[in-house]
């Protein structure tokens, strides 16, 4: 635009404007036309490739959790089918590090780690620490009622709640502790159950803070959602905590 106005002051100093200046300011014209379109086109492409990677992203998540849950659906099935006590048992006990492996190598914290507390129904009761997969740390906290995090952890159940801290050091849970000791900064605690009965806790934690988030929460508990049904299956009625109580 400047160009177009020196143009028009070339002009009126000579008399008549120079051929030069001429095609100088048409060009300076169309370009400072050109540049806006340009930008919305450029905008307009980033927007596209933007929404394409999300599609691919999402079809990929898609392929990847159907991966990770067939097998654990199919295992499901030989649980119900199995035709004798002790067969169903090994069943039931082979479901769990395909739901820990599942759970540790599916979300996207730094070194996941993934927790089968079993509960143990003596006196007081206690959630242990059972199996678990992803980050070689093992899991030691026994969660007994009496104790503060216990009484957490098992109100969490009964009530069938959840838990999630983004950094367990500056901001855990009521009840719950720092575990620096630990190794891990995140996690996500929810229960295990299955209709009003209660098998334990799953737990899922990241060394980095917010590794795990709510987010995650959903698909955390629909792997506890499938680690219960394996359980429920021929599982005896007695000497299970029941939800609400």
């Amino acid at each position: 635009m400047g160009l177009v106005a020196l143009a028009g002051a070339e002009a009126g100093e000579g008399g008549s404007l120079k051929p030069w200046w001429i095609v100088l300011s048409i060009v300076m014209s169309v370009m400072g036309a050109a540049v806006p379109g340009y930008e919305q086109i450029r905008k307009e492409r980033l927007r596209k490739e933007a929404e394409q990677a999300a599609i691919e992203a999402a079809v990929e998540m898609r392929v990847t959790l159907n991966d990770a849950l067939d097998p654990i659906v199919r295992q499901l099935g030989r649980v119900a089918t199995a035709t004798n006590r002790q067969e169903r048992s090994n069943l039931r006990e082979a479901t769990v590090p395909m739901i820990l492996d599942s759970a540790a190598h599916l979300l996207d914290g730094q070194r996941v780690r993934a927790c089968w507390f079993r509960l143990d129904d003596g006196k007081p009761r206690r959630l242990v620490p059972t199996q678990y997969a992803g980050r070689a740390d093992e899991p030691v906290t026994i969660f007994e009622e009496g104790t503060p995090v216990g009484d957490s952890a098992f109100a969490m159940i009964r009530h069938n709640q959840h838990a999630v801290a983004l950094d367990v050091e500056t901001d855990p849970p009521p009840g719950w502790h720092g575990s620096a000791q630990h190794g891990y900064r995140s996690f996500i605690a929810v229960p295990v159950v299955a209709g009003q009965r209660a098998f334990g806790m799953l737990t899922v934690d990241a060394i980095d803070v917010a590794g795990v988030t709510e987010a995650e929460v959903p698909f955390v508990r629909l792997l506890a959602g499938l680690l219960a049904d394996a359980l429920a299956v021929g599982a005896p009625e007695e000497g299970l905590l029941r939800l609400g109580r």
